[in-house]
């Protein structure tokens, strides 16, 4: 199993570089231009020029098909597209103080908070008891009105008015506006005397914090913005994409299915949120002698990175790329695994074309990773998806539906 692309390479020609026997046979055959010149066809390689063979390929052969497939592609698999992955629940506002305090909408509807300071009680008054008028320069003038005096005098709880009724006042006081009297024989409330206030001036000035910040308030209600809990947050996903084309596959023709799947579905898990990684997978039996089975995995994406879709294709459905940097891969990965004596000098092997068996290496490998977090990973074979290459256009949209079904029961 290889960490990215760049880890692969490196792997490859590390071999090419010791490699001995049948093995040896088989690089240096691919290694010489003039095999890969008399092999150059359309079919084989997606192309009859031979350079764009041998030179890294960075840059899918057949870009400008692929866009217009995966659109047709996008058009015809919406409407059988009904799983909702969604893990990016929509943006929710709202006047509960809960998520995130949002000052930009708050600043949709700002305004002062004032308070009232009155110079003859030396205190701060309620806005309750201000009222204002404009005095012959047009000035606003705020002033406190006429408080008649009261007497002390006790305030009972009223079920009628469900709260503190005052008899002398006619009207519910609010609890704190009460002193609690304690004596040996009753405990009850009563509203303290209270002077005469005449009618006069007063201050408004703005409302300051206990930081000496000027406060500030919103008629935008809705100023605080959360996201629902998902209901059901899926696990990450591990999607191995198996690159397995026997000789008679056609490069032009038919590899180009075998990415569509793959890339339609990363999308869909992008835009829904979902964590995902894409492996590549190389699967190869051995056709000399004892057959052996060889299986690279190679991490095109990882979890949090940007979705690739022009890397996808060269790796997974690019003839050029396929059949000859990865058949040297084959030539590598059996090599280093003791195999040489069982890869035919006349050809590599056999695609191994079985997700059951994928599958079942990739997990294998998962359990002996020194990755803390691909052994736990290991344990749940139900996030792990194995796309095996489609052909046609049919086979591909019934790998994508197929696939998502599976997903949404992870």
């Amino acid at each position: 199993m290889f960490d990215s692309l760049s880890d692969y390479n490196r792997f490859i020609n590390d071999v090419d570089s010791v490699a001995t026997g049948n093995a040896r046979m088989g690089l240096d055959r691919y290694n010489d231009e003039r095999y890969v010149r008399n092999q150059t066809s359309v079919s084989w390689y997606g192309t009859n020029d031979p350079s764009l063979v041998t030179k890294d390929v960075s840059t899918y052969l057949f870009n400008s098909e692929l866009d217009s497939f995966l659109q047709s592609f996008r058009a015809r698999t919406v409407n059988v597209d009904l799983v909702d992955l969604d893990q990016n629940k929509a943006i929710k506002f709202t006047e509960k103080e809960i998520g995130i305090f949002s000052f930009d909408l708050a600043s949709l509807g700002l305004i002062r908070v004032y308070e009232y300071f009155s110079p003859l009680l030396n205190t701060v008054v309620s806005g309750n008891l201000v009222k204002s008028y404009k005095n012959e320069q047009g000035q606003l003038i705020f002033y406190h009105v006429y408080q008649p005096p009261v007497k002390k005098h006790i305030v009972s709880f009223n079920a009628n008015y469900n709260g503190y009724f005052s008899n002398v006042l006619g009207r519910v006081v609010p609890k704190d506006q009460l002193v609690e009297v304690v004596t040996e024989d009753d405990i009850y409330f009563e509203f303290p005397e209270r002077k005469e206030i005449p009618q006069h001036d007063v201050e408004r000035r703005q409302m300051i914090d206990e930081k000496g910040r000027k406060k500030f308030a919103t008629t935008f209600k809705k100023s605080f913005v959360y996201i629902p809990r998902i209901e059901k947050p899926l696990q990450r996903l591990d999607l191995i994409i198996a690159a397995n084309f026997n000789a008679g596959i056609d490069a032009k023709d038919q590899m180009i299915y075998a990415s569509m799947a793959a890339i339609a579905i990363a999308e869909k898990l992008s835009k829904s949120g979902v964590q995902y990684r894409i492996i590549a997978s190389y699967p190869v039996m051995s056709i000399q002698g004892q057959s052996r089975e060889s299986y690279a995995f190679v991490t095109l994406k990882k979890e949090g990175e940007p979705l690739d879709k022009n890397k996808m294709a060269v790796l997974l459905s690019d003839g050029r790329y396929y059949r000859y940097q990865q058949f040297r891969g084959f030539y590598a990965v059996q090599y280093d695994a003791g195999y040489d004596a069982n890869i035919s000098v006349g050809g590599i092997g056999r695609a191994i074309v079985d997700a059951t068996k994928i599958k079942d290496a990739y997990m294998d490998t998962l359990k002996k990773s020194t990755n803390p977090e691909d052994v736990t990973a290991s344990k749940n074979p139900n996030t792990k998806i194995v796309f095996n290459g489609a052909l046609s256009r049919v086979q591909a949209e019934n790998q994508y539906n197929d696939i998502i079904r599976q997903i949404s029961k992870t």
